[in-house]
């Protein structure tokens, strides 16, 4: 009896085991719990289901486990039901421990960081692994997806292996790693520190690598009024940043001029505010801040959200050594033109904006992105006296230019020469090619600009290469010639002559300019410090070269107002004959000087000023209407002797014809005797027959060239003269008449207008 009854409990228990197995579908668990640890199994959000966990008999769909525990599910697959959390409060780093229980669910690991003082900042160390920012909905390959959170406010989510070392989060921080079902817990230990804390919403500090690669960053989600995020970016010096806003709201804010706005900061260097949908910062380069201010919001209101993207580019290095001379005085400055351009420059590895290198020093200079258009490469030199006494000056020019080759690579901009004189001297300054003057309002296209100027900052001129200004005399103890390029095509200017500059005996006026003007080249001068006003007492002198009739004009003149006891004067006077040809008067209109010849031009500015005293004049050379009837007279001259060449040619033609045919007969001779008068005449044998009558070649073409002398109008003193020719009697032997046909006797010629040597006749 007692076996059947401990046969049917067997038999009954069996079948309840059996019903509560088919309950719960078999699955059961025991879990470990460690102390300061709670378990949360909760039926994962968005699952409708009638499966539920059970312990001792009690079902329901969520259970905290704070202790070792039994566990039934009335489900065969709960995985795919619960999600399960692990929750531990700590204070100190972050160890990552698995519940091989659970593995087969999705797991949420939390830990909860307290702070033990309200005031204390949490920083969360993850320079082992780092962290990359993705957004609300995305996942991470590995299927581990890490959250921080403060004050109900998301901070980030997160995957690992990322740039993001360190993130600062005030008051109570928790730190979410949630990892899905079937996957193992692969994650390193995370250092916890505690700091003070300030006003901050939180502080993300990112560490970008060395490799062009694009980084995304995400506000906090429900972002609070008045928080304050930072982003603490720290930038590869062999690389520079681009900020990119790919996605952003704005909230209605209550005070329209706080709305929320990217703040940028460079150390020691720039900052920045861009509006959120304006244009971020562009090729940075160095670490940097960005902040970003949430305003006092107006309700109903969309909350603060922005989406930005960080991107790394590598950046082009050279590094170089200067070791400049002592003995040359030298002083190389290097400086960036633009603020915002993204070129770093460091001196001996600290980023400057301006890098100024002496002589007799050496130094390490590096840039990085560094194009020739973005540094402004600039070459000071001081030239002191050389000799205390002007006599005692070396008697050649000296030559400016620049003798030091720089060992690091860019295109110098701009070259200046302090000359100091001896005492009681002069500077004269020389151009190889000539001087012409560049007025600043007139757009030269030289690529080269000479500026001069003296002490107190006073500046002569701007000229450029090539023009009709020979000399410059300046009499200043203190002279600057600054040579500047308008052209990077333009890379020689270290090894350009630009100017000869010599020591000479001191001038009495301020400034004298000699100039050589040319034919159809216009000569434009101006006062010194045009279009400012000449110093007071200041005179100016220009000698002006010239061998024709030139037109001296005044383009512009500006007059000041001068005291009783002096005015201003312009005065234009002759240099052969000293004649005084222009000389103004108080308030007299100025007026355009032709001038005959070299001349003076002297400019004087009254004692005390009020208003500019300033000149800018033209001098144009008018053709010489001399030279065209100087060329008349030539080509008549050139006629003239053509006309002669050509009458004797055909009269030497026709006597050769008619002594061919024909004995030849003597010419008019006074002395020969007639027929019947003088005696039986000589027989042919006993004649001369070589004996003829001179007739003057000028009598028979006289007419001839007369004629031509009246057609060409030829008056000029210059035209030669007919020479007078005395009456021959008779001259033998027919050379000799061909000779004097053609000019010449006995191998002597005669020029025009002077008499021949006279040829006797013979016996």
């Amino acid at each position: 009896m007692l076996i059947w009854r401990w046969t049917c409990f067997s038999l009954l228990l069996g079948f309840l085991l059996s019903s509560f197995s088919e309950l719960t579908g078999g699955a059961e668990l025991h879990v470990a719990v460690e102390q300061g640890t709670s378990i949360h199994i909760n039926t994962s959000a968005g699952i409708d289901t009638q499966c539920e966990v059970c312990i001792r008999k009690v079902c329901q769909s969520s259970v905290v486990l704070k202790s070792d525990t039994h566990l039934n599910f009335s489900c065969s697959e709960p995985e795919n039901v619960f999600t399960v959390e692990i929750m531990r409060d700590t204070v100190m780093n972050i160890e990552p421990k698995e519940q091989d229980a659970f593995q087969k669910f999705n797991r949420i690991f939390t830990w909860n960081l307290k702070p033990t003082d309200t005031k204390n900042f949490t920083t969360l160390n993850f320079s082992t692994t780092g962290l990359r920012q993705i957004g609300p909905t995305d996942g991470c390959s590995d299927k581990h997806v890490y959250m921080i959170t403060t004050e109900n406010v998301t901070i980030g989510r997160f995957c690992q292996n990322g740039t993001i070392k360190e993130v600062r989060v005030r008051k109570v921080v928790k730190l979410s790693l949630e990892v899905s079902g079937g996957q193992t817990l692969n994650m390193n230990v995370i250092g916890v520190s505690m700091r003070y804390s300030t006003n901050l919403l939180a502080r993300i500090i990112v560490d970008l690598p060395e490799s062009r690669l694009t980084h995304d960053f995400f506000t906090p989600n429900t972002f609070p009024e008045y928080a304050r995020t930072m982003w603490h970016f720290i930038v590869p010096e062999t690389y520079n940043t681009n900020v990119l806003i790919l996605n952003h709201t704005i909230p209605t804010c209550l005070q329209p001029e706080n709305i929320p706005t990217m703040w940028y900061f460079w150390h020691l260097r720039k900052f920045l505010k861009k509006p959120l949908n304006g244009t971020q910062p562009s090729g940075e380069t160095g670490s940097f801040i960005l902040f970003l201010k949430n305003c006092k919001m107006s309700r109903p209101s969309q909350d603060l959200m922005v989406h930005f993207q960080i991107s790394t580019i590598k950046r082009r290095k050279v590094q170089c050594e200067e070791d400049l001379p002592e003995n040359q005085m030298l002083q190389v400055r290097v400086k960036k033109k633009h603020f915002s351009s993204t070129c770093l420059l460091r001196l001996n590895s600290v980023p400057m904006n301006t890098v100024t290198l002496t002589s007799g020093k050496r130094y390490g200079l590096e840039y990085f992105d560094c194009d020739d258009e973005e540094l402004q490469w600039t070459v000071t030199q001081t030239i002191g006296p050389e000799c205390k006494e002007w006599r005692n000056c070396a008697s050649t020019p000296n030559q400016l230019h620049f003798k030091y080759k720089l060992n690091c690579k860019g295109v110098v901009e701009t070259m200046t020469w302090h000359l100091h004189d001896p005492q009681n001297s002069a500077v004269e300054l020389q151009s190889p090619t000539g001087l012409r003057y560049c007025p600043p309002e007139d757009k030269s296209n030289s690529i080269l600009i000479l500026n001069v100027s003296h002490n107190p900052g006073i500046t002569i001129g701007q000229f450029c290469p090539n023009g009709n200004i020979e000399k410059i005399q300046i009499r200043e103890s203190s002279i600057t010639v600054t040579a500047s390029i308008t052209s990077f095509n333009f890379r020689n200017l270290e090894n350009t002559l630009f100017l000869n500059y010599s020591f000479t005996q001191n001038i009495s006026e301020h400034y004298i300019f000699t100039v050589a003007p040319k034919i159809d080249d216009p000569t434009v001068l101006a006062t010194p410090t045009w279009p400012s006003g000449m110093k007071p007492s200041s005179t100016v002198s220009w000698i002006i070269n010239t061998e024709i009739k030139s037109n001296l004009k005044f383009r512009n003149v500006t007059q000041p107002k001068c005291e009783e006891e002096g005015n201003t004067n312009i005065a234009v006077q002759t240099i052969r004959s000293q004649k005084m040809l222009y000389s103004t008067k108080k308030d007299e209109k100025i007026n355009d000087v032709l001038v005959p010849e070299s001349f003076y031009l002297n400019m004087t500015n009254c004692k005390f000023p009020t208003g500019a005293f300033g000149a800018m004049m033209e001098i144009t050379l008018q053709k010489n209407t001399n030279t065209n009837t100087l060329l008349g007279i030539i080509l008549s001259i050139v006629g003239i002797v053509f006309m002669i060449m050509t009458a004797m040619a055909i009269w030497i033609i026709l006597r050769k014809m008619k002594r061919n045919k024909a004995p030849p007969v003597t010419g008019y001779n006074p002395n020969a005797f007639l027929p019947g008068l003088h005696g039986i005449p000589k027989t042919q044998e006993e004649e001369d027959p070589h004996t003829y009558t001179y007739i003057d070649d000028s009598l028979v073409y006289s007419h001839l060239l007369k004629r031509n002398a009246e057609n060409e109008q030829c008056t000029d003193e210059s035209s030669p003269s007919l020479p007078d020719r005395p009456l021959r009697e008779s001259v033998t032997d027919s050379e000799m008449i061909d000779n004097e046909l053609y000019g010449y006797t006995q191998g002597e010629s005669t020029t025009s207008g002077s008499p021949k040597s006279p040829i006797k006749t013979s016996e």
